[in-house]
């Protein structure tokens, strides 16, 4: 193999495929990054097994060539090395770097063991702008469950029927969802895919107005944005219904502005973080929202203007379970329903469908 590239390009496309590399893994080809110079064209790949990426990068390709190198120490290398024509070659049982002044050489693995990049059929793809994507994720992992006691739920569920695109996720104290309307009808289909992929991806797609295409097949999600392609292997199992814990009505209803509620929570929760249930406690009265919190150490009270619509309630909540919602969340005001102080929190916009949270209260003493 011999080929001569733009360091600062090839450098970026590295990095990309290099998400999918395992730092540490039982299979060693795993650790690196192939390269396979072919047809004008070189391709990187990273996979750990469960997600896989490919990069098209530019280049001129002297000789043709396939090899694997360890990730972590070519990704070291390019991003020392100076801004240059970069030329790559092989030499006996190494790969040869030369860049400006400077000449490395790294021990190969031969491309034969590496895992072939998942096929897929690129046909009845669903269309989004990037930043679309970037935002159902960014709006919902958080509420994927970090325990591996129920695996299904450290994943994301996509929900595609009609045109509409789900994106759900729970963890047994609070729900997500996230909603976008596709352009053309859709078959029904449903998977559960990888939180840990997902916020791959969300990395990596820029966010902004960027077409993607999503492909959704049985075993694998296929996510393809310019040059690059991400395939993530789906979860088996199944998932909640979901749908059967949403309530149908409110007895309490508040309109809040979001960023007053995020910065009243966020005070209340220095204090509140002091004790062991991280409690902030609600007293919803008329036009305003009293957020209290105590500790040991001391207590804080914070006052929110609202509008109100049905009964006064009293409701405690993990500051943390809140908070994360409202940080995802960038309209300037938001709906809380509620029903009694032990049933769920449902937050969703004052128009539209977009989002919706649920978000389980904490019982008290005086629940």
């Amino acid at each position: 193999m011999r080929i001569i590239c733009n360091k600062s390009e090839l450098q970026k496309n590295v990095n990309i495929a290099a998400k999918a590399v395992a730092l540490k893994s039982p299979v060693y080809i795993l650790e690196g990054i192939r390269i396979e110079a072919k047809n004008n064209l070189v391709t990187l790949y990273g996979s750990d097994g469960t997600l896989s990426i490919k990069c098209i990068n530019n280049a001129n390709i002297i000789e043709e060539g396939d090899v694997v190198l360890p990730a972590r120490l070519f990704c070291e290398l390019l991003a020392k090395f100076e801004e240059c024509d970069l030329s790559i070659y092989t030499e006996g049982s190494n790969v040869v770097l030369e860049c400006g002044h400077s000449k490395t050489t790294l021990c190969y693995m031969s491309a034969e063991q590496y895992p072939a990049f998942p096929l897929f059929d690129a046909v009845d793809g669903i269309t989004l702008y990037s930043k679309q994507l970037v935002s159902m994720i960014d709006q919902t992992a958080f509420a994927t469950s970090a325990s591996e006691e129920k695996p299904i739920l450290t994943g994301l569920l996509m929900e595609l029927g009609g045109i509409s695109f789900k994106m759900v996720a729970l963890d047994g104290y609070r729900l997500a969802i996230r909603k976008e309307t596709l352009m053309s009808e859709q078959e029904e289909k449903e998977v559960v895919v990888p939180s840990k992929s997902m916020r791959e991806v969300a990395r990596i797609i820029p966010e902004d107005e960027t077409t993607i295409k999503i492909y959704i097949r049985e075993n694998m999600v296929s996510i393809v944005c310019d040059n690059v392609e991400i395939v993530t292997r789906v979860l088996q199992g199944d998932y909640v219904k979901y749908k059967n814990i949403l309530p149908n009505e409110f007895m309490t209803r508040a309109i809040v502005s979001r960023q007053s509620l995020y910065s009243s929570l966020e005070r209340a929760s220095i204090m509140a973080r002091q004790s062991k249930t991280n409690l902030v406690n609600l007293e919803i009265d008329g036009g305003n929202m009293t957020i209290t919190s105590d500790s040991e150490v001391g207590k804080a009270r914070e006052e929110v203007d609202i509008k109100l619509t049905g009964k006064n309630l009293s409701i405690a909540f993990n500051a943390r379970y809140l908070l994360d919602v409202l940080k995802e969340v960038v309209d300037e005001e938001i709906v809380l329903d509620f029903n009694t102080n032990i049933s769920p929190c449902v937050i969703h916009p004052v128009s539209g469908e977009g989002y919706l949270y649920l978000v389980l209260p904490v019982k008290t003493s005086h629940s």
